[in-house]
């Protein structure tokens, strides 16, 4: 934060007034599993929507669940086809973490902690309470290169420790994204079929105003020139 003030006053002043732990890592409590500070996800589902966006009310409702439809069912698929026991990102991952691990040397103190050397980092690792000083563990749930290369030290030393794979948090698990899809969205007639609505209030559509376009502002501007 110094460095931040140093560089850009106006900047410290208005991150003082966020709360730490809407915004940096080092204040995340690791409950959500996730290090993202970026609102992708919900901007990749806005994009899917973009069709439905002007739409009337219904009409967009409809748009939305016809997509969450085919979501869930391609989804679906995806989960049939793939080995497990992790999604297949999830898989991805881990395998890239554990080349890195392999390049790591480790220290064990006792049963649960270890020292974890690199060439440019030390890190501390407890793998009783899932912790390392990187914190890459604490808050994705998904073990870093220092835990996966105690971890590997653990099995070396006869440590019953089960596959790497048992070591990751249970929302990567292929069976938790199935759970996710379980659900099913069903289908229903058009309006045509619809019961007519008992509801004593009638619902009028919002009063329509044309558009600002380009043309009526020079003209506005022309006129206002001669005052």
């Amino acid at each position: 934060m110094e460095e931040i003030k140093e560089a850009d006053a106006t900047l410290y002043d208005w991150l003082n007034q966020i709360p730490a732990k809407s915004w940096s890592k080092a204040h995340y409590s690791g409950r959500a599993k996730c290090d993202m500070q970026l609102n992708n996800m919900c901007e990749s589902f806005n994009k899917q929507l973009f069709g439905a966006r002007d739409k009337p009310v219904i009409t967009c409702l409809e748009y939305i669940r016809e997509y969450m439809t085919r979501r869930i069912i391609n989804v679906r698929k995806m989960v049939s086809k793939a080995a497990g026991p992790l999604t297949p990102n999830a898989t991805k991952t881990f395998e890239e973490i554990k080349t890195e691990a392999s390049q790591l040397t480790v220290l064990m103190v006792d049963a649960h902690n270890y020292q974890v050397n690199s060439i440019r980092s030390q890190c501390v690792v407890n793998v009783k309470y899932k912790t390392c000083t990187c914190r890459k563990w604490d808050l994705t749930g998904m073990p870093c290169k220092h835990a996966v290369a105690a971890i590997n030290d653990m099995a070396i030393n006869t440590m019953n420790v089960g596959i790497p794979k048992q070591w990751v948090s249970k929302v990567y698990w292929l069976n938790t994204w199935k759970k996710v899809y379980d659900n099913q969205i069903m289908p229903i007639p058009s309006e045509d079929y619809w019961m007519p609505s008992r509801c004593p209030t009638t619902l009028i559509p919002p009063k329509h105003h044309k558009q600002v376009t380009i043309q009526m502002l020079l003209c506005l501007l022309h006129i206002l020139k001669k005052y």
